[in-house]
Parts: C-alpha cells; sequence; structure tokens
C-alpha cells in the first residue's frame, strides 16, 4: 500500500544537463522578488535590551499548494511608543523567477506585543501547517485554515506562555501521532526595569548576565485543540537557562526525540527523552561549554552528519571572541569540540553569529555551512575598534571534512545586522536558497544559483504526525551513506523547508532509501532515479 502511494505521489523532473563542478554561487535578489518588507528593533534610544536579538522567519507551504511561502517575524516599539510595523505572510507565486506577493492584510496573521521567532507543525494534524510566533510578551498559536489564512488559537490552546520567549520546536514527544511544543524562554525581563550599563565609559545595551534566567515551557499536545504545561514533570523547567536556539533530534538513535538548547552565556542543554520525561546530560555528552569548559553565548544551532560517519554532529553560533563551536559525534556516544580541527576557530572568532545551517548547496555530497553575522551594539566600534555592527554572512564549503570559508565567491558581500534564517528550495529546481532576517532592514534573499554539476534528491514526508516531524531518512547512493530528520525549527528562531534534501555527487542512481517513522516503524525504498521531488507516506 505505501508503495503505490509513493508511486501517485511521485513528481519527476526534467533531469537537468550537468556541468563540470563550479564554485558555489548565490545572487541576493529579495527587492527584485517583491520583498517590501522591513524589519524593525523598535529602538527609540531607550537601550533596552530586547531590541538586540530578533527576530526569525518560516519558509513553510502556507496555502498547500506545493510551493513555500515566507513568513517574515517582526520586532515592535514597547509600551508607551507607536506602534510600528508587523509580521507578513509572502506567496510563492513564482513561475519562471522568484516571485512573492504580500498577503499579510489577508491572512489574519500579523502581528501582537514584540515578535521574535517562530515554529511550524501542523499542531491540529488536519493536513495544513500552522504557525508559533514567540516573543515578548506573550507567544501567539496561529491555526491554518487550509489557505493561507490564520484563527489565532492562542489562548484557546493555552499556548500563550507570557515573558520573552525565543526559539520554538514542534515534535512528538510522546510518539502518539501529534505535535507537542517545546518554548525556549530567554530571561526574566521587564523593560520598565532596564539597568543601565557602560563598556569603556560609552552607554550601550546590557548584557545577559544582568538579568536572571527563565524556565523553558513543554506544552504536551491533547488531541482536542489544546495543551497541557508538563514543563515540571517533564524535568526541563530550570531556571538556570538562557535559552535562544532549539533543536529537536534523536542524537542517541534510541527512536524517540531528544531536545538540545543553545543557552547564553550559561551551558547549553541536552535533553535526553527518556520516555515519560527528560534527563538533562549536556556537561556528560560534552556540548554544554567550550572545549576549555567555559559557558559561551549559545545563539543558533543545527545538525548533521558532517563526516559521514552516520552520527549526528552539532554548530552552535556564539559571541564575538568565541569562535562557534562544532561539536563532532564520536564513536564513543559523545562529542569533542572540534571547530580548530574542522577550520572554524579563525574565522569564526571575530563575527558574532545568529542564523546557522549545515546543508549541501552544490548537491556534491557533503554539508557546507552558513552562518548569518551581525553584532548586537549600535555602537560597538565606539568601545572596540576591531569589531563592527553590521557583518558580513559567512558561507564555508565542505572540503574533506574542513569546513573553508569561500564567502566571498559564493556571494556574501555585504554586510548587515542578520538574525534567523531559514533555509528551502523557494524556486523548486532542487537545490536550497537562503533567507536571512535583518534587524532594522529588508531580509535577504539568496537564490542559490551554484551551477548543475551533481544530481539530488528531495524526500518529502507526511507521517502518523502529518508534518513527519521526527521522521529520519538515510539515502545510500554511490557508496556513501548519508541522513536527514525532518524538523519544525531551524538555525535561530526560524523555521525552514521541511522537505529533505540530498545531494548525490557523482552517484547516478540511489540504491536505497531507509525510513525510520516516529512511531516505530522502518520502510525501504530502492532503486529510484534522481533529481526528483518523492513524497513518501506512512
Amino acid at each position: 500500500m505505501t508503495m503505490i502511494r509513493v508511486a501517485l505521489f511521485l513528481f519527476l523532473f526534467c533531469a537537468p544537463h550537468f556541468v563540470a563542478a563550479d564554485a558555489v554561487r548565490f545572487t541576493e535578489i529579495a527587492e527584485k522578488a517583491g520583498i517590501h518588507f522591513v524589519h524593525s528593533t523598535g529602538a527609540r534610544g531607550g537601550w533596552h535590551y530586547i531590541e538586540t536579538m530578533g527576530s526569525g522567519c518560516a519558509l513553510f507551504d502556507a496555502d498547500g499548494d506545493g510551493d513555500l511561502d515566507l513568513y517574515l517575524v517582526n520586532g515592535a516599539n514597547l509600551p508607551g511608543q507607536p506602534v510600528r510595523g508587523s509580521n507578513a505572510l509572502y506567496r510563492n507565486d513564482t513561475d519562471k523567477t522568484i516571485r512573492l506577493t504580500d498577503i499579510t492584510e489577508s491572512s489574519g496573521a500579523p502581528s501582537r506585543g514584540y515578535g521574535m521567532g517562530c515554529a511550524v507543525g501542523d499542531a491540529d494534524n488536519d493536513g495544513d501547517l500552522d504557525l508559533y510566533v514567540t516573543g515578548y510578551p506573550e507567544n501567539i498559536l496561529y491555526v491554518n485554515n487550509g489557505d493561507a489564512t490564520f484563527k489565532d488559537a492562542s489562548r484557546q490552546a493555552n499556548v500563550t506562555a507570557g515573558g520573552w520567549s525565543a526559539g520554538a520546536a514542534f515534535f512528538d514527544f510522546e510518539a502518539d501521532g501529534d505535535l507537542d511544543l517545546y518554548v525556549v524562554r530567554y530571561l526574566t525581563y521587564d523593560p520598565a526595569r532596564e539597568p543601565v550599563c557602560e563598556r569603556s565609559g560609552v552607554r550601550t545595551y546590557c548584557a545577559p548576565y544582568r538579568f536572571r534566567g527563565a524556565p523553558d515551557l513543554l506544552y504536551l499536545n491533547s488531541g482536542d485543540g489544546t495543551f497541557e504545561d508538563i514543563s515540571q514533570r517533564a524535568g526541563i523547567a530550570d531556571p538556570r537557562g538562557k535559552g535562544l536556539g532549539v533543536l529537536s533530534l534523536d542524537y542517541d538513535r534510541d527512536g524517540d526525540t531528544d531536545l538540545y538548547i543553545a543557552n547564553d552565556t550559561t551551558p547549553n542543554f541536552l535533553y535526553r527523552n527518556d520516555g515519560d520525561r527528560f534527563t538533562e546530560v549536556g556537561l556528560k555528552a560534552g556540548v554544554s561549554t567550550s572545549a576549555s569548559g567555559r559557558p559561551q553565548a549559545g545563539m543558533g544551532v543545527d545538525a548533521g552528519d558532517v563526516d559521514g560517519d552516520g552520527r549526528t554532529d552539532l554548530i552552535v553560533t556564539n559571541f564575538s571572541y568565541e569562535s562557534n563551536a562544532f561539536y563532532h559525534h564520536t564513536e564513543q556516544g559523545v562529542f569533542a569540540e572540534a571547530s580548530a580541527r574542522v577550520g572554524l576557530v579563525g574565522p569564526s572568532t571575530l563575527p558574532l553569529g545568529f542564523g546557522t545551517h549545515f546543508f549541501d548547496a552544490d548537491s556534491d555530497g557533503d554539508l557546507d555551512l552558513f552562518v548569518a553575522n551581525g553584532h548586537i551594539f549600535p555602537n560597538v566600534s565606539d568601545f572596540s575598534s576591531a569589531e563592527s555592527y553590521p557583518q558580513t554572512d559567512q558561507f564555508f564549503r565542505n572540503t574533506a571534512g574542513v569546513f573553508e570559508d569561500v564567502s566571498v565567491s559564493a556571494g556574501f558581500t555585504s554586510p548587515a545586522v542578520s538574525r534567523g534564517s531559514a533555509l528551502g528550495d523557494i524556486d523548486t529546481d532542487g537545490d536550497l536558497d537562503l533567507v536571512v532576517l535583518v534587524a532594522d532592514a529588508r531580509p535577504h534573499l539568496y537564490r542559490n544559483d551554484t551551477p548543475p554539476a551533481h544530481p539530488w534528491l528531495i524526500v518529502e514526508i507526511e507521517g502518523a504526525n502529518r508534518s513527519a516531524i521526527g521522521t529520519r531518512v538515510t539515502l545510500t547512493a554511490g557508496g556513501r551513506t548519508q541522513s536527514r530528520e525532518v524538523r519544525s525549527q531551524s538555525g535561530y528562531l526560524s523555521s525552514g523547508d521541511p522537505r529533505l534534501h540530498f545531494g548525490l555527487g557523482d552517484a547516478e542512481q540511489i540504491d536505497r532509501l531507509d525510513i525510520w517513522w516516529p512511531s516505530g516503524r522502518t520502510q525501504t525504498l530502492s532503486n529510484l532515479s534522481p533529481n526528483q521531488i518523492l513524497v513518501i507516506g506512512e
């Protein structure tokens, strides 16, 4: 039955004319594509810390027509100031070129409060994608009516949270077929009680150590449109965390979903799923601090099998003068901080990183790396001459397990104050494009214009939880095995294309595709053709 269903959903593309391998190349086209949204931090000289950290974005199929639409989260002015800006939803009307149309007004999903991030998943399991938006002083659950119009169901669902929330992730905690919700809360914060801070005698924003942390939240899906707060009994209500990024993954390959939290100036959390609760094992697993044992300023996070050994590695973006942390997953089942070995220490020490993604930009069969950069202090050059507020995003090409900074040749040359970013095949041409949210500016839309030197496969999954979040897929081709997981969140405060992209390198056929469903079922497909979007149902 499943094989018949796969055949029915199969959609083949005309095989491209492959050319000799060439450099990765991205082209920034936001304005040409029709994006007129301008982000607002709301900064008016009050030095409110919340103005420094947002925002994120989402690429998802809001209207069910098969392509990726774009949601952009905005900041706002704080209480007592005039309202400025709104979140925005753009419908993908791409034909021969990428074209996005602003449908915010008709969508019913503009904004309320100060926006930070978003997560996408089918919260009510009705076949369309819903949207959860985090921020201050509360969060919003937008339930999709199926046509890119949304209803605010936050209070009915009991997921407003309160306080300052940052990252969020839908995932199936109990493997019961519906999506639960993890919400990362950053700091205990009140803009009316902002401390006054200086650096080298210059007034600027405070650092997170001036604020208390806030416990995260876990909402269990009751299956009737409501959620239950089970944070305490699930073991995740730790007030020491100052969380920003969140990642769902099955790091220990035991079939359930674990969680990794990037904390800012406090040790990162790795929550191992033990069935009915989580156990924090970050220190024991080797992913809580730098190689020297010092907590870092964790922002964004992603995971992927960088060296092809079958184990999931981690990347965490950090503050300036802290290199981004690359945690290599070893044979012993723990992680080793290996940023120096993979070439990241030098190029990532001075920039301040936010969004980040492992992905195969040129479809050569290994994972490259993108990092969105931008400082949090607009006047940083007044007290640190080596640093600047706008910074250049970075692209690292994977060369035999070492990351080579090829940002300039790849098209990342314009300094900006980058924050969240999302990855997805916006123009449905078989490679992955990038959207980067920029503070107080228009976002960047980077179209992947890398010459098609290698074949590819995109896998679209539909499971018992309709979003198939938590499903793991491995692809074997040309003697190489690659692994991907379906997730609701991406990098920093964002949500990307839920479909799984594989580059095949020099392979001409896919020998084997293995699927591990969250329900515990497994499935294998063999002898598949490349250069297609393959839709698979559980």
